[in-house]
């Protein structure tokens, strides 16, 4: 069996864990990245999760860093506009940007067994088509979404509402081309009402086009037992490509999707739902008729599983009054966004416009660990906090800060909590000022 010895291991190549990655290789410890698929991206590339939300206020970008870069690349290549982009470039971007770095790739590869030493971790198994092999680290970073390396480890985790258990719907993203978006979009302002309240009619069709509704329609179709009875309105936003739309419309409910069984289940309901949907659209709307499915998504799109207990968990109620943390190492502005399960309201708390929030470093560290981070989806908080920081542009900036403070922990040969603050916050000031 294989041994190998790094500074630091991420685990789960999303881009928390790109971002993760990237900062502490940049920093010059040497650094293994883990990644079950064969390529990055996690559910940028994977998942086919465009566009980004909300991270600028008040005309204030608030994530800026690897965050920022990543963008500005994907522009350069023409494969985003505004804020949404093609999983191509985001995986082609993040690549780059890995290998200019000189991170250590591990794709086609899990994280089998987690070995600690009281409360410290000290290596991994990892399992690869080339059979077993075990990694050594100083430092460990859980970006898998799922709290793997916390889960596999022993160290306590949450899952879901703290009352119900409930987990937020899934959803598949499909990608549709040859649409008619003028003609689309002209329809939906002559039926406001059949849209959602958010919905802006003053449309430019020189930038990204956002529709969510067709809510006649559907029940129209629903009535005739040719629509998805668990999906209430079609939302997509057009591409960086005239006449393609990317679709955050399935509404997979039901499923825990920690285990193999449960997404099996998923992506099976998944691809249901996408053929009616296509079907509905080619068939009832206006702009659609001579429209295709392009693509549907590697896999499901998970909003929720597990969480880790840190040492701070993030909560709603810090969410809303816009709290700030002597330890701060990252601001974001994005609400409480919950999309509901089965007998369950989702539930969408903006914050207004220039209120901001900040994300503690103790989030960032798993409680019971020396030498474990999280970041990402598996950051610690509430069922409420994590709701807001789940989205990709605070996930890039809590995996930058994991990043940041492992890489100084290996530089300077300390536990992290020893890693003065203001060091760490020096390398993240793009990000807090």
């Amino acid at each position: 069996m294989q041994f190998d010895k790094y500074d630091i291991v991420v685990a789960g190549a999303g881009i928390a864990g790109i971002s993760a990655a990237v900062a502490s290789a940049r920093l010059g410890v040497s650094v293994l990245l883990v990644e079950h698929y064969p390529f990055p991206g996690g559910m940028s590339s994977a998942g086919m999760v465009s566009p980004f939300m909300k991270s600028v206020t008040g005309g204030k970008n608030l994530v800026r860093g690897i965050y920022l870069e990543i963008e500005n690349r994907m522009r350069q290549t023409g494969g985003m506009i505004d804020n949404g982009f093609y999983s191509w470039a985001f995986r082609a971007v993040a690549n780059h940007m890995l290998v200019e770095a000189g991170v250590h790739m591990a794709y086609n590869t899990d994280v089998a067994e987690v070995f600690r030493n009281g409360r410290n971790v000290t290596g991994v198994k990892l399992i690869s088509p080339a059979g077993y092999r075990i990694v050594e680290a100083s430092q460990f970073i859980d970006t898998t979404g799922d709290a793997q390396l916390v889960a596999l480890g022993g160290f306590p985790w949450l899952k879901g509402d703290e009352n119900t258990g409930r987990l937020q719907a899934l959803t598949l993203f499909f990608r549709m081309g040859g649409i008619n978006v003028k003609r689309t979009a002209e329809y939906s302002a002559q039926h406001p009402d059949d849209f959602l309240p958010w919905m802006d009619f003053n449309f430019d069709f020189s930038r990204i086009v956002s529709i969510a509704g067709y809510k006649g329609l559907i029940k129209k179709a629903k009535d005739e037992g040719r629509f998805p009875a668990d999906v209430d309105y079609v939302f997509f936003t057009t591409l960086p490509s005239s006449g393609e739309g990317s679709f955050n419309t399935t509404n997979i409910l039901g499923i825990d999707p920690t285990t193999s069984y449960s997404l099996t289940l998923a992506e099976q309901e998944g691809h249901r739902q996408v053929a009616q949907i296509v079907d509905f659209l080619n068939r009832d709307v206006p702009g659609f008729e001579k429209a295709y499915l392009i693509d549907t998504a590697v896999q499901v799109g998970v909003r929720e599983t597990r969480r880790a207990v840190a040492q701070y968990m993030v909560k709603g109620h810090d969410i809303l009054s816009g709290a700030k943390f002597p330890d701060a190492i990252a601001r974001a502005c994005y609400g409480i966004d919950i999309h509901g399960q089965k007998d369950e309201e989702s539930r969408m708390d903006e914050l207004q416009e220039g209120d901001y929030y900040e994300v503690p470093l103790r989030s960032l560290r798993v409680a019971q660990s020396d030498n474990l981070f999280v970041a990402g989806r598996c950051i610690g908080s509430t069922r409420e906090g994590h709701a807001a920081l789940r989205i990709q542009p605070t996930a890039s900036a809590t995996g930058e800060a994991c990043g940041v403070a492992a890489a100084l922990a290996v530089r300077y040969k300390q536990n992290p909590d020893d890693v003065p603050y203001i060091l760490i916050r020096e390398h993240l000031a793009h990000n807090l000022d």
